[in-house]
């Protein structure tokens, strides 16, 4: 079975949920294809660029015609998911009074999103997605064009209904002369019986209760404090008449059902079509919206090649930096070789960097607008992403025995053109081991269609020829002597507004820089402890 282009947890690993909840969608049918979105393939590429024209063009909307885009938005409120009901339809299910109402207010919003396209020029500027017309499916369930929102069986559906209706009102008539006429008598004999026909008795009045109770011109309806309510009874062949005529017509309502399922039936292909552009038209706006509140920009997608990445930002780090007045330093990548490495400091500057290159190529391949000043970059069969604790209590695997499974996965496929990201790999085992499994993989992978981009602390991996090699700048532009007594002030946290998170690329060979020392130092651990840590390691922060 053939590996997916990303599995689910990697798309967790580079945070691409939470930009999937901040498209804001406004129908079920929004919904329902947000989930569905899936990443456009290799040979996609002319589908691809035709999306990006179309949010290109909503983005131009939203900015120029902000008011009537927002207003075609909120129509897509009003849309209900009708999917069972249409299932029904097909199958010939004959539907109920309340699900004629449900699909009679669907196409009358359908025809009002319709109305809105028009005032957008929507086929003229998106190209896409327009609602195909469903007013002969308005005029079969609203004949009489009254325009009312309720759903009714209008008589004109049958000659028959029509017939028995009028039946019905002719029947009723004569009831309530019946009913008038009885009234007259029984206030000839002393009744207090109301022009509605009910009959209001004192509870402690036991006598006259008893003699109504046996009266079968009345009938009981109910007991309130101190009263017990009766009502007229009429009991003629008119009664059982309109029994009778109310089975027929209730019946007939069945057949006139029945008849508006099967002329349903139809129009099912243009009303399904049309919930389909509906979904688009939900995911397009909020695509737009989405790149306009995060200044994103639109991909250059090339045939082949490398991937150029600048001022590329990570969209969740952003957001966490920006709600306490922090701002996101862009990053600057190029992968321009099979292998990238990236090295710095512990302090997550790298991880980041993994995963925005991460989150931008996927993004942009499933039709977003990306967080960067600018992105070129090719189609990839697959992107894989080693990040994070691979432990597995199920397998019996340690962290280390995890991340192989994972990342043989990825080795299996690094023939095709993919992306393989993988953060400080073989961490999980002894340095002498993980040194030289973790070269040996870059040997094999500079070889390899894929491009690969890995972070790692070791030293000695970034000679490999044929690799590209960026440092994070971390501390290295910063005066710790100016800096300690601040950060003995006001703790530890204060390190990360100093720390140069941008990545420089080294064009020979040059050592990881030890940043543990100096943040130790920074720290304010004892300076004998940190003097004989710079001898061990030769001096190589002394410079």
């Amino acid at each position: 079975m053939k590996m997916p282009y990303i599995t689910k947890k990697n798309l967790e690993d580079l945070d691409i949920p939470f930009i999937f909840e901040r498209l804001q969608l406004f129908s079920p049918y929004g919904e329902k294809l947000k989930k569905c979105l899936a990443p456009f393939k290799r040979h996609q590429v002319a589908e691809l660029e035709k999306s990006y024209d179309q949010l290109e063009a909503a983005i131009g909307l939203l900015i120029n015609n902000r008011l009537e885009l927002l207003a075609l938005k909120g129509l897509l409120k009003e849309v209900k998911l009708l999917d069972h009901t249409f299932d029904r339809i097909a199958e010939n299910e004959v539907l109920s009074m309340t699900e004629l109402f449900e699909v009679k207010q669907l196409v009358r919003v359908m025809e009002n999103i319709r109305d809105a396209q028009s005032k957008l020029y929507w086929q003229k500027r998106i190209g896409a997605f327009n609602l195909t017309e469903v007013s002969n499916v308005t005029k079969l369930l609203d004949p009489e064009q009254s325009g009312v929102q309720a759903f009714h069986i209008y008589s004109q559906y049958s000659a028959k209904l029509y017939e028995i209706r009028k039946a019905i009102d002719s029947v009723d008539i004569k009831i309530k002369l019946k009913q008038k006429e009885l009234i007259e008598e029984l206030i000839l004999e002393g009744y207090q019986v109301s022009s509605h026909g009910e009959l209001k008795v004192l509870s402690r009045d036991v006598d006259l209760l008893s003699k109504i109770k046996s009266d079968p011109r009345f009938s009981y309806k109910s007991d309130v404090p101190m009263y017990t309510i009766f009502t007229v009874r009429i009991e003629t062949t008119l009664t059982a008449e309109k029994q009778n005529l109310l089975l027929e017509e209730e019946q007939e309502e069945y057949e006139v059902r029945s008849q508006l399922t099967s002329a349903l039936k139809a129009y099912l292909e243009i009303i399904t079509s049309n919930t389909d552009a509906i979904a688009q038209i939900d995911v397009l706006i909020a695509k737009s919206q989405f790149s306009v509140a995060f200044n994103c920009v639109r991909p250059m997608i090339l045939e082949m090649g490398q991937v150029e990445i600048e001022e590329g930002r990570h969209l969740k780090v952003a957001y966490s930096l920006g709600k306490v007045g922090k701002q996101f330093t862009p990053i600057n990548v190029s992968l321009k070789k099979s292998v990238t490495l990236i090295t710095g400091a512990n302090m997550g500057g790298k991880t980041v960097s993994l995963k925005m290159i991460g989150q931008v190529v996927n993004l942009a391949q499933y039709g977003f607008f990306v967080p960067c000043k600018s992105l070129k970059m090719p189609l990839f069969d697959f992107v894989f992403v080693s990040v994070g604790d691979f432990q597995s209590i199920d397998m019996g695997l340690s962290t280390f025995g995890g991340e192989i499974v994972e990342i043989e996965e990825a080795i299996k496929r690094s023939d095709e053109y993919g992306l393989i990201l993988i953060d400080e790999l073989a961490r999980g085992t002894n340095p002498l081991e993980g040194f030289a499994i973790s070269k040996a993989l870059i040997e094999f992978l500079k070889n390899q269609m894929s491009k690969a981009v890995i972070t790692t602390h070791f030293d000695g991996l970034t000679d490999v020829e044929d690799t590209v090699h960026y440092q994070v700048k971390g501390l290295s532009d910063v005066d710790l002597t100016l800096i300690r007594d601040k950060i003995e002030a006001e703790g530890a946290a204060l390190l990360h507004e100093y720390m140069d998170y941008q990545l420089m690329e080294v064009s020979s060979y040059k050592e990881i820089p030890k940043e543990a020392i100096r943040i130790s130092e920074l720290m304010g651990l004892d300076t004998r402890i940190v003097d004989r840590a710079k001898e061990i390691l030769g001096g190589s922060n002394d410079e």
